[in-house]
């Protein structure tokens, strides 16, 4: 069994080292926290595409439909078929009753979803350009 000394020492070794070991921490933390407003804004920028019009889901025909981003034929006959069956959509949520339309999709088409009024989606919006970074190429060996 360790006596008192040895557990205040073996814990006074911890305390030196979290000391040690904090500066670091707290210079990684600021350098990721200046880094972040950056990043962030264009995150948010690339998900809050400008409106180009909008698609009365409790209206539209199929060929409307598609013109949201994520929806294909399959997905517009279902989101039609489903309009029929509860008679309207009270929330755009509710089109993630469609299968294959998550809350991921949800985010991408929310912007463009209307209950009331008319569609004024004439087109296909176009995806927001992704920040890329250059591919480190691999090293080129010489015999």
């Amino acid at each position: 069994m360790k006596s008192l000394s040895d557990v205040r020492a073996a814990l006074a070794a911890l305390v030196f080292v979290g000391a040690l070991f904090a500066p670091t921490e707290a210079r990684a933390q600021a350098r990721s926290t200046q880094q972040r407003p950056a990043a962030s804004a264009t995150a948010s920028a690339a998900q809050t595409p400008s409106v180009e019009g909008v698609v009365n889901i409790n209206t539209a025909t199929e060929d409307e439909l598609r013109r949201l981003p994520l929806v294909g034929p399959a997905r517009a006959t279902a989101i039609v078929a489903l309009r029929a069956r509860v008679q309207r959509f009270r929330s755009p949520d509710d089109l993630q009753r469609v299968r294959g339309i998550g809350r991921a999709s949800m985010r991408r088409i929310r912007p463009y979803v209307t209950l009331t009024g008319d569609t004024t989606l004439l087109a296909r919006p176009g995806r927001a350009p992704r920040a890329t970074q250059p591919r480190a190429s691999a090293p080129v060996s010489q015999p």
